[in-house]
């Protein structure tokens, strides 16, 4: 009897196995190998997973590291993107999912991926689809073919080819194509080559008497002090900062007479920031210089729209300068002629506390409109091409919405400028220092990755470095 029942219990063993669910496997998340440069952020942001930040908490879960704390080179870290199979039909069938905005938001996403060559390809091939782990982030995607804040529309890549689109023979030269062509030698992001001319370290540093003199006359006018430039009659300004070339500013308009800007330029002092040795063969470049120039040129266009306007790092001897290889130097100080301290977390608070001091000031004055923009420059790695991107103030509407305008203006002109290369520019939340911590609304501008050859251009011309600061200035003129 026993033996009988034994055998029947192994006979009934594959039904009873069959009839239960097979557990489900646990997900397999995308893994990555950090390249030189690579941060937590340009990791993120490469496969566009900061437009949701609290994936950046997931990443310093999912690979038990600290806050801030820096990639090593080589090593292999886990990403809040899972990967599931493709069953060759569809992205719904292959998920099971009925929501049909999260549904073409993943469509989009993985379209996304494959053109940046992040993965394999969404095709038979890889039978792969790669899934945020934070899934309301696809909301934004699946609105991709009507904006383009986040993303350039695919369907449209083809068409930027001029000279023989497929099937459609030669298009026809429009009057856009023709200023590209003028405008070749100075193309935003670097398209324009270097010119001769250009190819001066820069010489233009002021003389001990020449400094003197203008502090004497700052000292004797600072009952005329308009932020950072002294008021020299009813419609000109002078801004000794901006260098003998270029420091008598004409207030054009009273377009922005009712704001007030704290330009805060990246780094300073004993802090160079980001560095690129050996550009052109012979050049060492400082990220603070660059920061510094287009800050220079921006808040002197503000301050041409009737703007008051505070450049919260100052440099008494480097004014505007119109040489593609700026020196590096050290001799920045804060605002007041303060000494920019060493330690990171007092150099930022030292800044920003200058920033809020005058914020109160002037909203007592009744100005409701002020802004704190500070201009970076990225150091990622070499390969990595990449298009002016912002942050905001994730508590702030007004923060967001004015990177979006700010945007929208890069956006525009790539298509007088970049025809052939659609602008990819982000917008995103971070909770970087500054921003966090900045009572007037903030903007963070990131400019290039000073470690690309292609973007470094859109720093080192002096006439980019123009239109940066004149496309920022666009997006208050609304």
């Amino acid at each position: 009897m026993r033996i009988f029942l034994i055998y029947m219990l192994l006979c009934l063993l594959p039904g009873m196995a069959s009839s239960n669910p097979v557990p489900k496997s646990k997900s397999v998340y995308v893994t990555v190998k950090a390249a030189d440069g690579d941060g937590v952020y340009s990791l993120l942001r490469k496969y566009r997973l900061l437009d949701d930040p609290s994936n950046l908490k997931l990443f310093y879960s999912f690979n038990k590291l600290k806050p801030n704390v820096e990639l090593i080179k080589g090593k292999t870290y886990k990403l809040p993107l899972t990967i599931h199979n493709y069953d060759g039909k569809s992205i719904k069938s292959s998920m099971g999912w009925k929501d049909a905005i999260l549904v073409k938001g993943l469509e989009n996403y993985n379209q996304f991926l494959s053109e940046q060559k992040l993965k394999s390809g969404f095709d038979q091939k890889a039978k792969k689809i790669y899934v945020p782990e934070k899934k309301q982030m696809l909301q934004g995607w699946s609105k991709i073919e009507q904006t383009v804040v986040h993303q350039k529309n695919p369907s449209e890549k083809k068409s930027t080819n001029l000279e023989n689109a497929p099937g459609k023979g030669k298009i026809k030269e429009t009057v856009a194509t023709k200023q590209i062509d003028r405008k070749q030698q100075f193309l935003i992001a670097g398209m324009g080559k270097t010119s001769i001319e250009s190819k001066l370290v820069a010489d233009r540093k002021l003389s001990l008497s020449e400094i003197r003199e203008l502090e004497v006359r700052l000292t004797a006018n600072s009952k005329s002090l308009v932020g950072s430039a002294v008021r020299a009659s009813s419609n000109t300004l002078k801004v000794p900062l901006f260098g003998k070339k270029y420091e008598s500013v004409e207030i054009k308009n009273e377009s922005l007479s009712n704001q007030v800007f704290y330009i805060v330029p990246g780094h300073g002092g004993p802090d160079p920031g980001a560095i690129a040795k050996n550009v052109d063969g012979a050049y060492t470049i400082c990220e603070d210089e660059y920061a510094y120039d287009v800050s220079l040129r921006l808040a002197k266009n503000l301050m041409e729209q009737g703007a008051i306007v505070y450049i919260i790092v100052e440099d008494e001897n480097d004014g505007i300068r119109d040489e593609m290889y700026l020196e590096c130097d050290q001799d920045e100080t804060n605002i007041g002629g303060l000494k920019i301290p060493v330690n990171q977390k007092k150099r930022l608070k030292q800044g920003i506390t200058k920033v809020n001091k005058l914020y109160k000031k002037y909203k007592k004055k009744g100005y409701t409109k002020q802004w704190m923009l500070s201009l970076h420059i990225d150091a990622q790695s070499e390969v990595n091409r990449q298009d002016v991107f912002f942050y905001y103030q994730s508590e702030s509407q007004t923060s967001k919405n004015k990177a979006i305008d700010i945007q929208k203006v890069f956006e525009d002109k790539y298509q007088v400028y970049r025809k052939n290369r659609e602008y990819d520019g982000t917008v995103s939340a971070r909770p970087l220092y500054v921003v966090r911590n900045s009572d007037p609304e903030p903007v963070f501008i990131e400019l290039a990755n000073i470690h690309n050859p292609e973007d470094r251009k859109r720093i080192l011309f002096p006439k980019n470095r123009q239109l940066l600061a004149d496309w920022i200035t666009e997006g208050f003129m609304n």
